[in-house]
């Protein structure tokens, strides 16, 4: 089966977040089982960096000139070879010659992303038209990708792109792709489109409503997401139209690159360790006191916390409860980036608690795979959270996670009891409401077990790391639904 798979982010060429993970990792899985993959993407300014860093040769070609609004845009193409599949860079550096990906300095929005992201997609179908081929399925990821789905019904209803159908998957349903209804001459479409039937929501344009409405079939990155985007408290007002869609709508669990997170071979870590022998992990956790210059105690229960500075991924809560669990033989290592107001919230309690409390403000690859790996405990609070990565990787390097049960975290993590411990289905600590008295009650819960019964504490550690997060599970319900979609066609 060929699949167009097209992402707005994938690494290690750009990346804001898990979506970049993802669109890395579920094409190598797919290639793996066999499948025919193209990748599409921009070429960002560091995606080019990357290339050259990685020393990849890229084969270059040229498409079609298109109007994009008043402006014509030559399409060029620079493709390399890469994990069984075939990534093709859309190039355009008035659009991708940027320091970030979506926001400006001021973490703005760019005011011309209709315009960047209408000739990703477009660029992407003019690629099968000129080379004569279709692909079975086009795989759109996040609302950069959603016009694929309703080009394919619109502007580009062309007979060699008749049998392809669209899978459009919800990685975050907070990011929707809304614009002022001017907006829409950038993506070449009419006003036809605009109204509630298409991509009018009350009164703008929604891309993802788009996509929503006009692709053949939806998923989502976790079963409880799935469930939770039906109800209003989750659905950022698109509950209603998911119930009525949820007869294609599927909830499929995100893996993780177990290749690329394996305590056992990380070049990233001072020492590895497994299951069977975790002396490599007290050996991570003290070079990881010693860069963020934590006092290298071994009794301190390490806490880690990697996440995008915002209220949804709980850093709010993180910061309260980090007083109240304060006065315990605690430490916390925090990477991230995001909201200034949390940057400088977090930075005033890394002042306060010097001996406890370590805060590096934005993304360090090298130390977030020291922070998984030295840390007792990761905490992930998030208010909600469609699947998550951060806790499937520190569950496999014995870190053991604490989170808000939510989404994919209520998928993933199963709260610890002595009874779940005996019957090895414990995987974790989980909490129910969102609130930081109820963060630093399962972080004192974790304490207590790490500090007070320490085989228990190493079973817990040798249950998550035996758990099986790859993507080979979930890469084959996917080829399930594009088989679903397709009548089994290969």
């Amino acid at each position: 089966m060929r699949v167009a798979f097209v992402s707005s982010e994938v690494s290690p060429f750009s990346k804001t977040g898990g979506l970049a993970d993802v669109s890395q990792a579920l094409p190598a899985a797919l290639a793996a089982l066999g499948h025919e993959v193209v990748v599409f993407s921009p070429l960002y300014r560091g995606a080019v960096a990357a290339l050259a860093r990685l020393q990849l040769r890229t084969e270059d070609e040229s498409g079609p000139t298109l109007w994009i609004g008043d402006e014509q845009h030559p399409v060029h193409y620079r493709s390399v070879q890469r994990d069984g599949c075939r990534y093709v860079f859309v190039a355009d550096d008035a659009f991708y010659d940027r320091a970030t990906l979506y926001v400006d300095a001021t973490g703005a929005d760019y005011g011309d992303n209709a315009a960047r992201f209408a000739y990703l997609c477009r660029a992407a179908l003019e690629y099968w038209l000129g080379h004569g081929q279709a692909p079975d399925i086009f795989h759109l990821n996040d609302w950069p990708t959603a016009l694929i789905a309703v080009y394919l019904h619109t502007l580009y209803r062309h007979p060699l792109l008749a049998a392809a159908r669209s899978v459009f998957t919800v990685h975050n349903l907070a990011y929707q792709g809304r614009f002022a209804p001017p907006q829409l001459y950038a993506t070449g479409l009419d006003w036809s489109v605009f109204h509630p039937g298409a991509l009018e929501y009350y009164g703008v344009l929604n891309w993802m409503k788009g996509a929503l409405i006009f692709a053949d079939a939806l998923t989502t990155v976790s079963p409880t997401y799935a469930e939770e985007i039906q109800r209003p408290e989750f659905g950022h007002g698109f509950d209603g139209l998911l119930r009525d869609l949820r007869g294609k709508l599927t909830g499929i669990l995100n893996g993780i690159d177990t290749a690329l997170w394996n305590p056992a071979a990380d070049r990233l870590l001072p020492a590895t360790f497994t299951a069977e022998d975790l002396r490599g992990k007290a050996a991570c956790k003290r070079a990881l006191q010693q860069r963020l210059g934590l006092p290298p105690r071994d009794d301190a229960f390490l806490l880690g916390a990697i996440s995008r500075f915002d209220g949804q991924k709980g850093i709010p809560l993180i910061a309260d409860a980090t007083r109240s669990v304060a006065p315990l033989p605690v430490q916390l290592a925090v990477l991230g980036y995001g909201d200034v107001g949390l940057e400088q919230r977090m930075r005033w309690h890394a002042g306060s608690y010097p001996q406890q409390v370590a805060v590096t403000i934005g993304f360090d690859e090298a130390l977030a795979h020291l922070i998984e790996a030295g840390a007792d405990a990761f905490l992930m609070p998030s208010a909600y959270e469609p699947s998550g990565l951060s806790q499937m990787y520190s569950q496999r390097y014995g870190t053991v996670p604490i989170v808000h049960a939510t989404g994919g975290l209520r998928d993933t993590v199963m709260d610890y009891t002595p009874a779940r411990l005996a019957t090895g289905t414990a995987s974790g600590f989980a909490f129910d409401i969102f609130d930081a008295a109820h963060l630093a009650e399962a972080v004192l819960r974790a304490w207590r077990l790490y500090a007070h019964a320490a085989d228990e504490w190493q079973r817990l550690q040798r249950q998550c790391m035996a758990l099986d997060h790859s993507w080979v599970k979930s890469a084959r319900q996917y080829v399930e639904l594009y088989e679903q979609l397709t009548g089994g066609r290969t």
